[in-house]
C-alpha cells in the first residue's frame, strides 16, 4: 500500500499546457532563488570596502552560503522522496529565503552578513533539485532534456541575467543593503503563485520501499562521477561569479560599469548555453554536450589568462568562459542522476549530487580560491577556470551515456 502520495496519474497523462505552466513558474521561482545567490558576488566591491573585507573574507561568506545550500539541498529532496509533500516543502523554504535574503541587508559586520548567507542557504539550497524533481516527475522522458532545460534557462540564466543590472544599479544608486531587499521580496509573490496553480507531483514509494538512500546511490557508476563533476562544476561557477566581478576590476582595470555590462553578457551567454545544452543532449547524448561545453569554457579561461585585459577579450573571454557551468549544470546536477538512480531515490540523487557540488565546490573550494588570490593575487582566477574546465573534459570520458534517445539508437543498431 502506498504511503503519502500525490492525486495518482500516470506520469504521461499530464497536459501539454500544464506541463508548459509548471516549467514557467518554477523557473521564475528558481530565477528568483539565484538572483539572490549571485547578489553577494557582484555587490562584493561596495561591500568590502565597507566591513574592510579581505578576499578570504570574501570567500569564506561564499563557503558558508555554499555549506547550509548542500545540507539544504539533500535534506529538502530526501524530505520529498520520504514524504512526498514536493509542493509544501517547496512554497515554504520561498518564504523562509526571502525573509533571509531582506536580512542581508541588515547586516552590521563580516558576522552578521555571514549569519545572514547561512541562514539564506539553509532556505534556498534545496529549491533548484526539488525543482527539478517535479519537473522530472511531470513531464515525459522524452521532453525531459528539453523541460529541464527551459527551466534550467529560465531560472538559472534569464532572471539573473538581470542581476548585474537590477542589483548593481540599486547597490549604485541607492545601496547595496536596498538591493538585496530588491533581490527578496519577489519570492513572497511566487510562493503564493505556486501555492495556488502547481499541484504536488506523483510519489512513487511504497511500504516495501528500501529505505537506505546514500549507499545505493554511491553504488551506481554514473552517480559516482557525477559527484565529482559537481564538484567541480560548482568551483567554477564560484570562482566565475564569485570573484569575477573582482577580477575585473581590480586585476584588468575595468569600471564598475564596464563589469556590470560584462557580468550580464556572461548571463546572456549562460540563457544560450543553459537552453541549447540539454536540448541538444536527448538528440545527440549527455556526455558529447557536456564535454563540449567545459571545452568552450577551457578556450575562454585562456582568453582570460593570456588577454591584455582590454574590454573585448575580457569580455569574450568572461562569456566563453561561463559556457560548462551553464551548459551543464542541469546535466550534471538533475538528468543524469535522476537517469540513473532507483525511481525512488531520484529526488534524494539529485539533492545529494548538488549538495556534494555545493559543499565541496562552492563551498571549500570557494576559501580556497579565496585563499588563492591572497597569496598570488586575483590573477589565478583564470588558471581556476582552466584547471577545472580540462579536468572537467577528461572526467566526463568516464560516464555511461543515459540519453533515451540514444540508448534506444544504440540498441537499434546493434539488433
Amino acid at each position: 500500500m502506498a504511503s503519502v502520495s500525490a492525486e495518482p496519474r500516470a506520469r504521461g497523462l499530464t497536459s501539454s499546457r500544464y506541463q508548459a505552466v509548471l516549467v514557467g513558474l518554477l523557473g521564475v521561482n528558481l530565477g528568483i532563488v539565484f538572483l539572490d545567490r549571485t547578489a553577494f558576488g557582484l555587490l562584493a566591491p561596495m561591500i568590502q570596502p565597507e566591513f574592510h573585507l579581505s578576499n578570504t573574507d570574501i570567500g569564506l561568506i561564499n563557503a558558508v552560503l555554499a555549506v547550509t545550500w548542500s545540507i539544504s539541498s539533500f535534506g529538502l529532496t530526501r524530505a520529498a522522496d520520504l514524504t512526498g509533500r514536493s509542493k509544501l516543502l517547496l512554497v515554504a523554504a520561498t518564504v523562509i529565503f526571502s525573509l533571509a535574503s531582506i536580512s542581508s541587508g541588515l547586516a552590521v559586520g563580516l558576522l552578521t552578513l555571514l549569519a545572514a548567507r547561512a541562514l539564506m542557504g539553509l532556505a534556498e539550497g534545496g529549491l533548484p533539485p526539488l525543482t527539478f524533481h517535479i519537473v522530472n516527475s511531470e513531464v515525459a522522458t522524452e521532453r525531459r532534456g528539453l523541460a529541464v532545460g527551459l527551466t534550467s534557462t529560465i531560472g538559472l540564466q534569464a532572471i539573473p541575467l538581470l542581476g548585474p543590472l537590477i542589483i548593481v544599479g540599486v547597490g549604485t544608486a541607492y545601496g547595496w543593503r536596498e538591493a538585496f531587499w530588491v533581490a527578496g521580496v519577489p519570492g513572497l509573490i511566487m510562493a503564493v503563485v505556486i501555492w495556488l496553480f502547481i499541484r504536488n507531483p506523483p510519489h512513487t514509494r511504497t511500504d516495501d520501499t528500501p529505505k537506505g538512500a546514500i549507499g545505493p546511490l554511491l553504488m551506481v557508476r554514473n552517480i559516482r562521477f557525477s559527484m565529482i563533476l559537481a564538484v567541480l562544476n560548482m568551483t567554477s561557477y564560484g570562482a566565475l561569479l564569485g570573484f569575477g566581478p573582482l577580477y575585473i576590476v581590480n586585476v584588468a582595470g575595468l569600471s564598475n560599469g564596464a563589469m556590470s555590462v560584462i557580468m550580464t553578457a556572461v548571463a546572456m551567454g549562460g540563457v544560450f548555453f543553459a537552453f541549447v545544452g540539454p536540448m541538444l543532449s536527448d538528440r545527440v547524448g549527455r556526455k558529447p554536450v557536456i564535454f563540449g561545453c567545459y571545452a568552450i569554457s577551457a578556450a575562454g579561461a585562456m582568453l582570460l589568462a593570456f588577454g591584455d585585459h582590454t574590454l573585448p577579450l575580457v569580455f569574450a573571454g568572461a562569456v566563453l568562459a561561463g559556457a560548462g557551468g551553464a551548459g551543464t549544470g542541469a546535466l550534471i546536477m538533475a538528468i543524469i542522476p535522476g537517469e540513473s538512480a532507483p525511481a525512488h531515490l531520484k529526488g534524494t540523487a539529485m539533492g545529494f549530487n548538488a549538495g556534494v557540488g555545493e559543499l565541496l565546490g562552492a563551498g571549500g573550494m570557494s576559501v580556497v580560491v579565496g585563499w588563492l588570490a591572497d597569496s598570488a593575487g586575483l590573477g589565478v582566477v583564470p588558471w581556476v577556470l582552466l584547471a577545472v574546465a580540462v579536468l572537467f573534459c577528461l572526467i566526463t570520458l568516464a560516464l555511461r551515456e543515459t540519453a533515451p534517445k540514444v540508448i534506444e539508437r544504440r540498441i537499434g543498431a546493434t539488433a
